[in-house]
């Protein structure tokens, strides 16, 4: 609905002009996307387009939330490390540009790095949006003439003339064009006759006329293709051909074109499209799970944090400890706000070291030392710390050296793993355990007999899908946003005149502030979190050559994920293999963990699909490699109706019979399936822009067991995870 504002002036005449754009709304998600500054729509009916633009509108202050502010940062700038990465992969002659690819205000020219500054954005609520008339180029059809505004208030101060030249007093019959020149570079205009041209001093310039001094230009179509379309002039009759040059790559190429480097005028000339047909904004977005109570989550990630890392992790996945330091134990002591503790320890451990050196016993002021250690370690006042392993501290140590990939980094996702159960699993008010009964989850709740068969029943159907943990979580905090946009592609490359270009994204235009706007939508949706049997997961990883023993206790099968982690990169560059010649990678506990969780995720989701109602598009997932647990969890930004509650409620032992059962495992291409990796839109994909891994690393060998992925270098057939819990089951009956 748009808002017109006030035209009038002070004193009840008409102002010559607005000083703020007309303002719209519209749904947040709508706005953060399809509506976003940038984009071109039309009103209802098809008449009149416009490009919207932003406004100053609700900001978000989250300065009493650095946690998630820092969340948002590190999504961008992991995006637009993505899409550098990507797109400087283009193999040409000509070179790839890092400033074709990002924006200034993404990319810092003098580092040469992503770089988002704070003070360069401004974090705002999608409530509304601003617009403006455009593309402000029009022709007449009767007398095929075209006029261009450079802005609204020329057009304003400057209307279109009512009187058509072609005679009979025929008025005019404007139209707005459909027809806009685009590039990949961002840039949008209007179907100018006129061209952008570089000047001797290296200004961009458009001559507004024609070599004979006329100004006015007809549009001559001539059948559908844009390529028969000439501009002519009405003075001259001379004709030119319908293409713009882009003022952003005639300014980046025109130069080392002339000092010899191999680009290409169609790298510079834009491309007439129809916006009608066509999309010509291509919204850029991110989401993450929220751990606002969780600083450590962003900040232990840091390399000054790399020992409270190691001895993070070390301490999750139970390698040994020993008694802390007095250094470490003053430091825990402060660090919890009980710091008056410290000072008679302290003078207990003189008391002792005095004696030690004057030849007398110490052995009471050493148990009064041990006696109040003892008490913190009960009061939790004070913790014993792990001893990490050699290799863990050398992983640590690579993470930031090689600058491991965040979204599949497993000390990442482990820490914020914890983060997630402390917070949200572990806490009954925010997750319900299924296997118990619950008034809002259980059609069987309030009957005793009934509740007891209700989980006897989960228990076995969990047990054959080898699920430990199965948990509702009722609001799982999320956040997406929208930072940018692009034309042409929604991908870092397009192919253009047969040639691979590279596509720039770019911010949102700037606030008058001088900011360009983030589009922040916070929600809370439904997830459901699952945690496999690690007795299984271990049979799995040994039966198929992935692990030769398992560690010893209370060491975690995740420690000997993390320590044989190497980066899967941005893409999952050694997962990406299409023919058995092209095997780059063999099957170690990293791998063959992160696939079994990614295909079982995706198995859940095409349940959640069935019995819900929801879109496969609507679900994503996040996966803990390392804790052995995935979360899959509604993506809408539209409200929460409780479908996935809802779906386990009136369907629970329809969903996990689908999980387990093998005809949901087997796949309508059949072995052309199952010989390229066992993995296609015909079976467990989703929607990649759904997916965290892009549906890379996926397989349903890892669960219903078969030929091994086309990146696994060792060829031995995959024995399936439902395989091996099947075996452990009937090994447990035969000893019971």
């Amino acid at each position: 609905m748009a808002d017109q504002g006030n035209n009038r002036s002070a004193t009840g005449g008409r102002s010559p002009a607005r000083l703020y754009p007309p303002r719209m709304t519209r749904s947040q998600p709508q706005l953060a996307t399809s509506y976003a500054p940038g984009s071109m729509f039309t009103w209802e009916g098809g008449k009149g387009a416009c490009i919207a633009v932003p406004v100053e509108g609700a900001t978000i202050d989250f300065s009493a939330r650095p946690t998630r502010r820092a969340q948002i940062i590190e999504n961008l700038e992991e995006a637009c490390e993505s899409w550098l990465a990507r797109g400087m992969t283009i193999n040409r002659d000509a070179r790839v540009y890092e400033v074709q690819l990002l924006d200034n205000c993404f990319y810092n020219t003098v580092r040469n790095n992503v770089e988002i500054a704070l003070d360069s954005f401004e974090f705002m609520r999608p409530d509304k949006v601003g617009y403006l008339p455009g593309p402000l180029v029009y022709r007449c059809d009767f007398c095929e003439r075209v006029r261009e505004y450079v802005s609204s208030a020329q057009q304003f101060a400057e209307p279109l003339p009512t009187e058509c030249p072609s005679g009979e007093g025929q008025e005019c019959r404007w139209r707005q064009l459909d027809v806009v020149y685009v590039h990949w570079s961002g840039e949008l205009e209007g179907l100018s006759p006129y061209r952008n041209t570089m000047g001797r001093d290296g200004q961009i310039r458009k001559i507004p006329r024609c070599q004979c001094g006329v100004s006015d230009f007809r549009l001559i179509k001539r059948g559908n293709q844009f390529s028969l379309w000439r501009f002519k002039c009405t003075g001259c009759q001379a004709e030119r051909e319908v293409y713009q040059t882009d003022p952003f790559s005639l300014t980046l190429l025109k130069p080392r074109m002339d000092a010899g480097d191999p680009h290409q005028w169609s790298e510079i000339n834009m491309i007439p499209i129809s916006y009608r047909a066509s999309p010509v904004f291509y919204v850029q977005s991110a989401r993450f799970i929220v751990y606002d109570n969780d600083p450590e989550v962003v900040a232990l990630m840091q390399s000054t944090r790399a020992n409270d890392l190691t001895a993070k992790l070390a301490s999750l996945h139970g390698y040994g400890g020993s008694d802390p330091s007095d250094e470490r134990i003053r430091a825990q002591l402060e660090a919890k706000g009980r710091g008056a503790l410290w000072p008679p320890y302290e003078a207990l451990r003189r008391q002792e070291e005095a004696l030690r050196a004057a030849g007398q016993d110490p052995s009471a002021s050493a148990e009064a030392a041990r006696m109040i250690r003892e008490s913190w370690y009960a009061s939790g006042d004070l913790v014993i710390e792990p001893v990490a392993t050699p290799t863990l501290e050398e992983q640590v140590r690579n993470r930031h050296r090689l600058d491991y990939a965040k979204r599949f980094d497993p000390m990442r996702s482990t820490v914020e793993h914890d983060a997630l159960r402390r917070r949200k699993i572990e806490i009954a008010l925010e997750a319900s355990n299924l296997r118990m009964p619950h008034a809002e989850l259980c059609a069987e709740f309030g009957i005793p007999e009934l509740e007891d068969a209700y989980r006897q029943r989960i228990a076995q159907d969990l047990g054959r899908a080898g699920i430990l943990d199965a948990y509702l979580v009722r609001n799982l905090d999320m956040v997406e946003f929208s930072f940018g946009f692009t034309r042409v592609s929604a991908t870092p490359t397009t192919v253009q005149k047969n040639l691979r270009m590279p596509v720039r994204l770019k911010g949102f235009p700037a606030l008058q502030n001088s900011r360009r706007p983030i589009y922040v939508i916070e929600q809370q949706n439904e997830a459901l979190y699952i945690r496999l049997d690690p007795a299984a997961v271990g049979a799995f990883l040994i039966t198929n050559g992935g692990l030769a023993e398992l560690p010893t206790a209370p060491m975690t099968l995740g420690s000997q994920v993390i320590e044989q982690y190497v980066d899967f990169g941005l893409f999952m560059q050694g997962f990406t293999a299409r023919d058995e010649a092209s095997r780059e990678r063999t099957r170690d506990v990293p791998s063959l963990v992160y696939m079994l969780l990614h295909t079982m995720a995706h198995q859940v989701m095409h349940g959640i699909a069935r019995f819900s109602g929801l879109d496969l598009g609507s679900m994503s997932e996040a996966i803990f490699p390392a804790d052995l647990a995935f979360l899959v969890h509604r993506r809408g930004m539209t409200e929460d109706l409780g479908n996935i509650s809802s779906m386990w409620r009136d369907h629970n032992s329809a969903f996990l019979d689908f999980l387990v059962a093998r005809r949901e495992l087997r796949c309508g291409s059949g072995t052309l399936c199952d010989h390229r990796g066992g993995a296609c839109p015909a079976c467990v994909m989703v929607p990649e822009t759904s997916c965290i891994a892009g549906n890379q690393l996926l397989s349903r060998a890892a669960l219903a067991g078969g030929r091994a992925p086309l990146w696994d270098m060792n060829t031995a057939p995959l024995c399936g995870y439902y395989q091996i819990v099947q075996d452990l089951h009937a090994a447990q009956a035969g000893r019971s």
